[in-house]
């Protein structure tokens, strides 16, 4: 069973996860940059660490599949958040959605692709700042939650409540999921996604 995308706000847990709606997640390792014929082995969000104290190792990824969506968390320098990235992974119609998780400098970032165009990009918690080819495709949703309009000042508390709000929403907009305890503990798939 998969859980939602929110618990990922909490710092530190992932920094990168890529989505594709209606392709398998071997398909998605491949379009960030798998080498074709890449045998994955299960792997643990540790194993995916420590394979990159190893020589010749950039960027793995993790995958799996929740729902109608296959989803890449990647360790090291993710390909994901690039525009090469998300270009290739949302080639031939496909709908790609990207979190780039820094709680270290804000703003976290969200992009949405489809069929290699940019569709929207904003800051998590900086909504009202938005870009791509139609930025507001998501501002109806935002603004009934009360995200937008966006209100300076916030208090970090309400701060948080807000990102939280923007997070949720994106998640039923897409209907995204992410499995929280298999991501976290569990044993997944595992590309090796960028070499030295």
């Amino acid at each position: 069973m998969a859980d939602g995308i929110a618990w990922f706000l909490e710092p530190y847990l992932i920094e990168c996860v890529t989505f594709a709606r209606d392709i398998d997640p071997v398909d998605l390792a491949s379009r960030l940059g798998a080498r074709p014929g890449q045998l994955a082995h299960r792997a643990s969000a540790d194993d995916a660490v420590d394979l990159l104290a190893g020589d010749g190792v950039e960027s793995v990824a993790r995958v799996g599949r929740a729902g109608d969506w296959s989803f890449a968390v990647e360790y090291g320098d993710a390909v994901g958040p690039t525009a090469t990235g998300l270009g290739a992974v949302s080639a031939e119609g496909v709908e790609a959605v990207n979190f780039l998780l820094t709680p270290w400098q804000p703003p976290s970032m969200f992009t949405y692709y489809r069929d290699r165009n940019h569709i929207c990009s904003f800051g998590i918690g900086e909504e009202a700042r938005r870009w791509g080819h139609s930025p507001d495709v998501l501002v109806p949703a935002l603004t009934e939650v009360g995200v937008l309009p966006a209100q300076p000042d916030l208090r970090e508390a309400d701060a948080e409540r807000v990102r939280r709000l923007s997070v949720l929403t994106i998640e039923e907009h897409f209907r995204l999921r992410l499995p929280r305890t298999d991501v976290l503990h569990g044993q997944l798939p595992l590309f090796i996604v960028r070499e030295a």
